[in-house]
């Protein structure tokens, strides 16, 4: 049968060797490709583009120019937009960020000294320029006030709102550090407070 077949002898190796090592190969490139897809999609299952987006710094943000009505254009064209929902839904965890987070006593002593906490969708031109930055937040002692900046907060946190409560949290925080005089880690701790705190 051999002699036969001649060189259409489909049983000798030399006919399909050939034709067997690039098969090889290319199943071995489809298996790599197949357990990258199947790694990319067991992350993105358990983690939203979202977190890897906030895991990436924002680009830097250019220097505060002189000109107070620059000052507005970049901020009204390089900040996000805040709806009526989204700034219902950060007064509503500034508060909680308020009750849980700030000791009872530096909230009484913030009621005592009337200081007043705002939430503003941006800075005035002013205090950007003062502060030689776009804040998130800011104390204001000529107004005895500390604003927090929606816009702001909204662009730092990915543009998602929900998730910026530890950012307001940090921002206010801070903002109070520096209003009262005091430290941060006794203004967010809940055991007794010293009278010689302020």
């Amino acid at each position: 049968m051999a002699n036969l077949l001649g060189d259409w002898n489909f049983l000798q190796s030399w006919w399909w060797k050939p034709y067997l090592e690039p098969l090889a190969g290319l199943a071995w490139f489809a298996g790599v490709i197949a357990l990258g897809a199947l790694l990319f999609f067991a992350l993105t299952g358990s983690a939203r583009l979202s977190e890897y987006r906030l895991a990436v710094p924002p680009p830097k943000e250019p220097d505060v120019p002189a000109d107070e009505a620059a000052i507005v254009e970049f901020m009204e064209s390089f900040f996000p937009e805040v709806s009526e929902e989204e700034i219902l839904r950060m007064e509503r965890t500034l508060d909680d960020v308020m009750k849980e987070e700030v000791h009872p006593e530096a909230a009484r002593e913030i009621e005592a000294r009337g200081i007043a906490i705002r939430l503003l969708t941006l800075p005035l031109p002013e205090t950007a320029r003062a502060a030689g930055s776009y804040p998130a937040a800011a104390w204001l002692p000529r107004l005895n006030a500390i604003e927090i900046y929606g816009s702001i907060l909204k662009r730092e946190c990915g543009g998602e709102i929900d998730r910026c409560r530890e950012k307001m949290s940090e921002s206010l925080l801070r903002e109070i550090v520096r209003a009262l005089g005091a430290n941060e880690a006794k203004i967010r701790d809940s055991g007794p407070w010293p009278l010689s705190s302020f």
